[in-house]
């Protein structure tokens, strides 16, 4: 097992040139990378691993495994002369031919002559030197590696002329900014050559046109015209990304104190671009139906604001007729006036290309039953209110019963209605039946709740802070919502063992957020005992 550690702790270094160095290219400065690569140290990693170990019941084989890499070490020469104190770094410089790109692998050293020693004893590999100052050696899979100690560091690439004393970027430089990521990598969007930008667009649009064609023939006019509108934009937007953007970085994060566990994408425009200002755009929201559903502590709450330029909602106006004709006449003859009328009602809804919705699970209360609380913004929301009154008459009695007008609250009419024919699990989360309605000009918002109070509570709220996109789950209090075959007092248990008797309030969320401002910033994050519970549910339920 010994030997098989030493051998995997020197074959990192091979490998990683093997997988991310591409072939040999002419002279080029390395010193603006398109790409930029980091991971941090040895020490640091496994102080994550035995984290995360530990959260997923994995913890003494982590334990063992860096127990295995300390006899690997002797003092002042890391593991196998690898510095497991220091962080390792890649980086490339992208020209048109992709393929001769200068890339760098940077790998910390405690001590050459051991690192030296372990290629040679381990992997048969023997470096030779040349006249510049680098070494060569022969790789498998990749051939001819070229070597360069300096710096504290062993800088790896294809080519010589790309780890020149000159060319080279010092670790200093390279690793200047800790962000706390366990991993990061950056692209470089403005320093991809306009070439190479305007190949890969042209190559996407080509396969986005393709993929067109081959369903062309099982879809409708007006279906088609909504797919070449769908394509057009998302061609569009990446055009504006490649052209507009600045900088591209995705990041891992594990923060054992704070006990969370996130990845990020951070996208960052070019200082005055569309992009800049169509981000810059997306932040400073408001939203009423955020505010309706603000008031309470969810076990699941969801939201979206986000609305179509003003090209788009022209180009989308003539697309949702054509998709209403089409659905019109493939309608029954005796239901076509109410399916337009419907449909008709319906469309400056989804012609206003806004996007501003809330809804949120709350719960479980003393008996373990759910509400759900939810509101959406419409465009005359007076005529579907209208619409719905005028077409309850036609919905049989067994089915659903409205109750119309029940009380009046600021802007918004509430309403009540029965539903007949629920099924068991409705009646298991919900515990009742009755499902309220409130309309207004702007906004139509429900709820599932015996008594209408946390709707009534919610329309009087002011709007509230929104993003692009909200996800928030408190796992404790959602799990009996997708487990119906645990037992409460099973549920408790569990509950209790994940938290250790504390309250999970707070420390089992997870969340996934998009929003705009400087940059537009995607982020997951989850909570450790979360992780911790997810785990332990998993292993109860293989039982």
């Amino acid at each position: 097992m010994r030997i098989r550690m030493r051998y995997w702790a020197i074959a990192f270094a091979a490998m990683t040139v093997a997988a991310v160095v591409p072939g040999r290219a002419a002279a080029q400065k390395t010193t603006e990378p398109t790409v930029e690569v980091r991971l941090r140290s040895v020490e640091d990693l496994f102080d994550k691993a035995e984290y995360i170990g530990e959260l997923v019941d994995k913890g003494e084989p982590v334990k063992q495994a860096r127990g295995l890499l300390k006899q690997l070490s002797a003092d002042g020469k890391g593991i196998e002369g690898i510095d497991p104190k220091r962080p390792f770094g890649a980086y490339a410089v992208l020209n048109q031919d992709v393929a001769s790109s200068p890339v760098v692998v940077m790998i910390p050293v405690a001590d050459q002559d051991r690192l030296l020693a372990a290629l040679k004893d381990r992997l048969q590999v023997v470096p030779e030197k040349a006249d510049d100052g680098t070494m060569k050696a022969n790789v498998p899979l990749i051939n001819e590696v070229h070597l360069r100690f300096a710096n504290g560091y062993l800088y790896l690439a294809r080519d010589p002329k790309h780890i020149a004393a000159k060319a080279v970027i010092t670790p200093k430089a390279f690793f200047a900014q800790d962000d706390g990521a366990v991993a990061s990598a950056t692209v470089r969007l403005d320093r991809i050559p306009a070439d190479l930008k305007t190949f890969v667009i042209g190559q996407f649009e080509h396969q986005v046109q393709e993929g067109m064609k081959k369903d062309k023939a099982n879809k409708s006019a007006a279906e088609r015209k909504l797919v070449a509108l769908v394509a057009d934009v998302v061609v569009g937007a990446s055009k504006m990304l490649v052209d507009d953007g600045k900088d591209l970085t995705v990041r891992l994060f594990v923060d054992a104190k704070a006990d969370a566990l996130s990845a990020e994408v951070v996208l960052t425009a070019k200082d005055g671009s569309a992009l800049a200002k169509n981000i810059a755009g997306l932040s400073g929201k408001t939203s009423v139906p955020a505010g309706i559903v603000a008031g309470n502590t969810p076990a699941i709450l969801g939201g979206a604001k986000v609305e179509l330029t003003d090209d788009l909602k022209t180009r989308l106006d003539p697309v949702i007729d054509n998709l209403i004709d089409e659905l019109v006449k493939k309608a029954k003859p005796d239901e076509r006036e109410v399916v337009k009328r419907a449909l008709g009602t319906l469309a400056p809804t989804f012609k206003a290309g806004h996007l501003d919705a809330a809804v949120a699970g709350v719960g479980p209360d003393a008996k373990g039953r759910y509400a759900v609380l939810g509101a959406v913004a419409v465009k005359d929301g007076k005529e579907i209110e209208k619409l719905v009154k005028d077409l309850a008459p036609m919905i049989p009695a067994g089915a659903v019963e409205f109750t119309f007008d029940v009380e009046k609250i600021g802007k918004f009419n509430l309403h009540k209605a029965e539903a007949k024919q629920t099924g068991d699990d409705f009646e298991r989360i919900f515990g009742t039946s009755t499902i309220w309605i409130a309309t207004s000009e702007d906004h139509i918002a429900f709820s599932i709740e015996p008594d209408g109070s946390l709707l009534k509570a919610g329309l009087k709220a002011k709007p509230g802070p929104a993003k692009v996109l909200t996800f928030e789950m408190g796992l404790a209090k959602a799990v009996p919502l997708f487990e119906k075959n645990l037992k409460p007092d099973e549920v408790k248990a569990l509950i209790k063992d994940a938290f250790g008797g504390e309250s999970p309030a707070g420390k089992d969320t997870l969340s996934v957020t998009v929003e705009g401002g400087n940059q537009l910033t995607a982020r997951v994050k989850m909570k450790g005992k979360a992780l911790r519970l997810a785990t332990m549910l998993n292993e109860f339920k293989a039982k």
